[in-house]
């Protein structure tokens, strides 16, 4: 059997051009559904093997029940409480409570609290973070801490999640009243 002799630096030299690291407040700011995604490793950083952001979800927010058919994902609760309803299962995450969910599984979460919840959320493989990118509203130094969003970014959601592997389920297009 040949073996491949490689040394230190030529190691090295391969593995850096990969290295990141992303600083606390740092990363891309979007409004998606009134909730702050920061993204924090795109796909296309990653060799497209996962994608990595952090998300702030204010009280009464959430998003609507859908399913994934391209990624796992994966959450890790860094701070406050969600209620999380997974197939027909009602289950409640707070700080430090891990939750894996494999493609094909209907899923929601709301925070029934008056506090902020924040999680760590994974998409492998990655490139959905694509999505928050075309759909969701960049944050400006204007922006108040709560985003209001309109039917129309709920209806460009919704539009636009075939192209991204997304079912919502029972969803119908919203209409200006």
């Amino acid at each position: 059997m040949d073996q491949v002799s490689i040394s230190a630096s030529q190691f090295h030299a391969l593995t850096m051009q990969n290295v990141k690291m992303v600083q606390p407040g740092e990363g891309i700011n979007l409004w998606f559904f009134g909730i702050l995604v920061t993204l924090k490793a795109l796909g296309n950083e990653t060799g497209d093997s996962y994608s990595i952001y952090e998300v702030m979800v204010p009280p009464g927010r959430g998003v609507p029940k859908h399913i994934r058919t391209q990624e796992d994902e994966t959450y890790y609760m860094l701070d406050g409480e969600l209620m999380w309803i997974i197939g027909e299962q009602e289950l409640r995450a707070t700080k430090g409570s891990f939750l894996h969910l494999p493609r094909f599984v209907p899923h929601t979460f709301e925070n029934n609290t008056n506090k902020t919840a924040c999680m760590l959320c994974s998409c492998a493989p990655g490139g959905f973070e694509k999505y928050f990118l075309e759909i969701a509203k960049m944050v400006t130094t204007s922006d108040s801490a709560h985003h209001e969003y309109s039917n129309d970014e709920i209806n460009l959601a919704f539009k636009m999640a075939e192209e991204y592997g997304i079912i919502f389920v029972g969803h119908r297009e919203s209409k200006e009243e």
